[in-house]
């Protein structure tokens, strides 16, 4: 019997192990801001490292779509994207987050109005504390080796 009883309780550990305490970006905006505004500066690199490039499905109300300029003077590269701001958002634990979407298509933006409800999937390719509020871009489409040389986040 207390052999059983053993067995029951590291089998129970394990699972609980398993099931504990970790975390998807691809599944929820929530989640991931949470766990980067409570990380110290030290966590925050490993949320990054298993952030970014994940895919993240989100959404909310526009505040402002408009051109925006990447350029990386360390490698000379620049491109023009378009950018979708979304007003800023609380999440259930009360931390404030803005998501900006960037689309290399303007008529993939051209249509979308201030106020308007949008919901988007692409892959996360920025994640900032700026103190009042954490900001995650998203990319709207397929990332070439120069998008991910210019969105690069040390």
């Amino acid at each position: 019997m207390k052999k059983i009883l053993v067995s029951c309780a590291f089998s129970l550990a394990v699972l609980l192990g398993a099931c504990g305490p970790s975390y998807s970006a691809a599944m929820d905006i929530e989640g991931l801001v949470n766990n980067f505004y409570k990380a110290t500066d030290l966590q925050k690199v490993q949320v990054l490292k298993d952030s970014l490039g994940k895919e993240i499905s989100c959404g909310g109300t526009v505040s402002n779509a408009g051109e925006y300029d990447f350029f990386d003077t360390a490698n000379d590269l620049g491109n023009t994207y378009y950018q979708v701001s979304i007003i800023p958002q609380k999440t259930k634990n009360n931390v404030t987050y803005q998501l900006v979407f960037l689309f290399k298509d303007k008529d993939k933006v051209k249509d979308i109005d201030k106020g308007q409800n949008i919901q988007q999937s692409g892959k996360i390719i920025r994640l900032l504390d700026e103190r009042l509020q954490i900001s995650v871009w998203i990319f709207c489409g397929e990332l070439t080796q120069e998008d991910k040389a210019l969105f690069k986040q040390n």
